[in-house]
């Protein structure tokens, strides 16, 4: 056993395409989002938030929210600045650029932004709060509470955006935790070209393990582990990286941020596994491929390339963030540094366990079961 996994680290650490893809590709990205985006969303001094409320029926019945948009301040500063328009009007102050965000309120809040950025992501993330509030008050309003019990409800909404003012004030740590949760699945690459490694029809050397009085099981499980210390490195090195050299902040609980990269690795793996088994016929090449679609696009739904993405598919087809491992890691670091260690850290680290050990259990069934009629080894 010793001697197998001797040879199959050998041959991980001279795979230079794999080296480079999972370690200095990610980090030359880290140090391109580093250079754009470390600063970019810094809260050291607020400015007022402009936006254009569609002036309709809706709305206008909503003293609630028109006292809270009113009263809601950043230390002295009034936090937003409210035109009542039509839509018309809206629109056009938006093109313009003369508002962040244009708001229409009715079944659903509709957000219409021109451009991504710190104004326009608190703007979501107030309103996001906000809708859970209104649906609170009016369980207790429901109940027999009073106006003024209902007005502390979204008083506490104040409360809530002056304490991430204060203590989590750099947004752009987001786009890093996405980044590493694409490195945590970059880890498949490992995992396809131990499938290439593993399966008799694939190359001479399969075939030759294949025949070795070795069990298939023992095999894949030696790969696996190397698999998981090859990646966990190298997103050390990342982590690393970005922790020390580019101080993005992580919080103050290192050892849960590790345990939620621990288990990216383990769903990157069972993915690359999973596509290695999935498509036996196609060449190496062709599988690593549909390992990197299906991960850029996986960032791009946790919100890699735009925030305001993340909260979309949240609010829209809340089915994709769940079977994305990509948003489960993104969602698990984001909720480790907003809200500490709670239910909705858990369950994002219990979301990619399920996700690992449904790929786990197929790629083995599969490969146990395989056989060849002949392997035309000499």
């Amino acid at each position: 056993m010793l001697h197998i996994l001797k040879y199959r680290a050998k041959c991980m650490f001279m795979n230079r395409p794999l080296m480079f893809w999972t370690l200095l590709f990610p980090l030359i990205l880290t140090t391109l989002f580093g250079a754009v985006l470390r600063h970019a969303y810094d809260l050291t001094t607020f400015e007022t938030i402009f936006i254009a409320m569609i002036d309709n029926t809706a709305y206008q019945k909503n003293t609630t929210l028109q006292k809270t948009l009113k009263s809601l301040r950043m230390e002295d500063t009034p936090m937003f600045k409210v035109q009542e328009v039509s839509t018309k009007k809206g629109k056009q102050l938006l093109q313009k650029g003369d508002v962040d965000a244009m708001i229409t309120i009715g079944d659903e809040t509709t957000i219409l932004v021109k451009e991504t950025g710190i104004k326009q992501t608190m703007t979501q993330n107030f309103f996001d709060e906000y809708t859970q509030n209104e649906h609170m008050a009016m369980q207790l309003l429901a109940a027999g509470s009073t106006p003024e019990q209902l007005m502390q409800t979204f008083t506490n909404t104040h409360d809530f955006i002056k304490t991430n003012n204060e203590e989590n004030t750099n947004l752009s740590c987001i786009f890093f935790y996405t980044l590493l949760a694409m490195n945590a699945l970059f880890g498949g690459y490992w995992a396809i070209n131990s499938m290439y490694s593993l399966q008799a029809n694939q190359s001479t050397t399969a075939a030759r393990i294949a025949i070795a009085p070795t069990h298939k099981g023992l095999n894949l499980f030696i790969d696996l582990f190397l698999n998981i210390v090859f990646q966990m490195t190298i997103l050390s090195i990342v982590f690393f990286y970005m922790y020390t050299i580019l101080q993005v902040d992580f919080g103050n609980q290192l050892g849960f941020v590790v345990l939620a990269i621990f288990m990216g690795v383990l769903a990157g793996n069972g993915l690359g596994l999973l596509i290695g088994i999935l498509l036996p016929q196609k060449d190496i090449g062709t599988k690593t491929g549909v390992l990197t679609s299906i991960t850029m696009l996986g960032s791009f739904l946790a919100g890699m390339m735009m925030v305001q993405m993340k909260y979309l598919v949240q609010v829209h087809a809340p089915i994709l963030a769940y079977i994305n491992p990509v948003n489960m890691v993104t969602d698990a670091l984001y909720s480790l540094y907003y809200y500490g260690v709670g239910e909705r850290y858990y369950l994002n680290l219990f979301s990619l366990l399920i996700f690992s050990l449904l790929c786990y259990l197929i790629c083995y069934r599969s490969l146990r079961k395989t056989r060849y009629q002949s392997l035309g080894v000499q």
